[in-house]
């Protein structure tokens, strides 16, 4: 397996979970119309999140 995947992995949990925090935070100041549309993109980034997550710790756990 290349490495640059782990690496790529590894920025797009930072970037995911940047984007979640952003759509809490966004939620919970409350934008009125918009509050639809950060509840549908806190669960898609959220369900991204945990895939990437998922599949470090798998590398990590095959790597032992």
């Amino acid at each position: 397996m290349p490495r640059f995947r782990r690496i790529w992995s590894t920025i797009q949990v930072g970037v995911l979970a940047a984007a979640v925090v952003f759509c809490v935070v966004m939620l919970v100041v409350g934008q009125g119309e918009l509050d639809r549309v950060y509840a549908v993109a806190a669960v898609f980034f959220g369900v991204a999140l945990v895939g990437h997550a998922t599949y470090l710790w798998l590398l990590a756990r095959a790597r032992r």
